[in-house]
């Protein structure tokens, strides 16, 4: 049980500092919701028109748009969008030389209660399996009575 309490309290602690370091930078917390390697493909297509979460109102297009001055927003858009994936790998590699090696026994604590949790799972499953037969063997009149 203390071994659960101090997993959940590492990763309440660990979402914790991600959080305030995404508020910290001002970086929108929805990008990151669909996880990195979807954010990137659908969060800047050029030719869907897409945009940034929070590049609101960057490319209008002027009224008279006749010399393809929607292409240039999207270009401006895709540029923005590069300028935040680029901060995000830039506080990547800031947050790996300032608390690197706190982060990987964070980590370590993390993956070895998700497997101590693993463990005690299987040898639930084993212990129920054994009485769900004992139980069947009563009823069927096999075993003691």
């Amino acid at each position: 049980m203390v071994g659960k309490c101090k997993s959940l309290v590492m990763f309440v602690a660990v979402v914790g500092i991600s959080c305030m370091v995404l508020n910290f930078t001002g970086i929108d917390a929805q990008v990151y919701a669909h996880g990195s390697s979807t954010a990137k493909s659908s969060e800047c297509p050029l030719d869907k028109g897409g945009k940034c979460s929070d590049d609101k109102g960057y490319s209008k297009k002027p009224k008279c748009d006749k010399g393809g001055g929607h292409k240039i927003s999207k270009m401006m858009d895709l540029t923005r969008c590069a300028k935040k994936e680029l901060l995000k790998e830039k506080i990547k590699a800031n947050l790996e030389k300032k608390m690197g090696s706190k982060l990987d026994k964070i980590a370590d604590l993390l993956v070895d209660a998700m497997l101590e949790e693993y463990k005690s799972s299987m040898e639930c499953k084993t212990q129920r399996s054994v009485l769900e037969k004992n139980i069947r063997e009563v009823f069927s009149g096999k075993g003691p009575q």
